[in-house]
């Protein structure tokens, strides 16, 4: 456990955690900012529901990645005496749940509540929005792996017992299967009447001489899924290798992004596709999610993507100077190709009603 000290008078203290109330505190959490648990691989999660029915149980928290593979996450606080092997028990048995099911199957018996008749498509490019697979490659990643049972499966204490520590990292170095067991401790601590919590990854040790791989070359999902990176500078850097006749306009998007950085109404991240674009990720807190995508496509041409239904939420009277500007009406995910300064001061604007709206 990481050991967090405090400066005062006396010199150095260390803080002592908290704790949680109860497990419903430490689901909400989870629930609500997925982004914060330290997931192997860093892949964008969409939560689909809380207390999901899967056969004969209630899965704490059901979400799925951006590329299609289904995650299965159970929490669990360590005084809890399920936090050692029944928690492992019960994930397990989720899984085996929904192993074999179809899409249609999954959407029409596993998420009709919490999907509320649309279709997990959507739902899926609603939140991951640039980072999520195109709808075709979805489906049948979603397909594939429900056939396949290689799920991601996490599980969330607040402390990780070392039999449970021993017991997943057995699970990983058998598993005939690309399955991947996250194990997540999450303390949270009381610094200066604010809450602060820190999420660590616990990575057990392979129980045997051999090192084990997983497999790349197209067997899994997975291994299609596009990188992210925090920060700006990996956007830029793609934007100097671009094109001549490209520059100004990515500059523009660089300068917008910075702008938008230091005036802290987003986070910012960039994410590589597997179609080789890069793509600035603009991203509102708390929900993670962008008003729009800013693209720097293989050949250096530049786009901007519009996400109404975010607009919708979070800046509903900036949509018809955004519309205006871009010449087009704000879709899921439409597409500028080209674009002025008109539009990106409507989009920096758009952005500060965001902020003051979260506020």
């Amino acid at each position: 456990m990481t050991a967090i000290y405090s400066e005062g008078p006396d010199g150095w203290q260390l803080i002592t955690p908290q704790g949680f109330p109860n497990e419903r505190t430490l689901q909400e959490l989870v629930a609500q900012a997925p982004d914060l648990l330290p997931l192997s691989g860093n892949p964008r999660v969409v939560v689909l529901g809380r207390e999901v029915l899967i056969g004969s149980g209630y899965v704490d928290v059901l979400a799925i990645e951006a590329t299609g593979e289904p995650v299965l996450i159970e929490v669990k606080l360590h005084n809890n005496a399920e936090s050692r092997r029944a928690v492992v028990a019960q994930v397990l048995s989720y899984a085996a749940g929904l192993h074999g099911m179809t899409v249609d199957e999954f959407e029409g018996n596993v998420l009709a509540k919490c999907l509320a008749g649309r279709s997990l498509v959507d739902r899926i490019r609603d939140v991951a929005q640039a980072e999520a697979a195109d709808a075709e490659d979805l489906r049948r990643n979603v397909h594939d792996t429900l056939q396949t049972g290689a799920f991601r499966l996490v599980l969330v204490l607040d402390q990780a017992p070392p039999d449970l520590v021993r017991l997943v990292g057995y699970l990983e170095a058998v598993s005939a299967q690309d399955l991947v067991i996250d194990l997540i401790t999450v303390s949270s601590y009381d610094i200066n009447g604010q809450r602060v919590v820190v999420p660590q990854r616990v990575q057990p040790e392979i129980p045997s001489p051999v090192e084990y791989s997983r497999q790349e070359d197209g067997a899994s999902p997975r291994s299609q899924a596009g990188g992210f990176a925090y920060g700006l500078e990996p956007f830029r850097e793609r934007v100097a290798a671009a094109p001549a006749e490209h520059q100004i306009s990515l500059s523009k998007l660089v300068t917008w992004a910075e702008r938008v950085r230091q005036a802290h109404l987003a986070e910012i991240g960039t994410y590589f596709g597997k179609r080789g674009e890069a793509v600035l990720l603009p991203r509102l807190l708390p929900e993670s999610a962008g008003l729009t995508s800013l693209y720097c496509w293989p050949d250096g041409r530049p786009a901007i993507q519009l996400w109404r239904s975010v607009f919708e939420r979070r800046a509903p009277l900036s949509i018809a100077a955004v519309t205006d500007a871009a010449g087009t009406e704000i879709g899921q995910g439409n597409m500028v190709q080209t674009f002025d300064d008109r539009l990106l001061e409507a989009l920096f604007q758009a952005y500060q009603e965001a902020a003051e709206t979260a506020g």
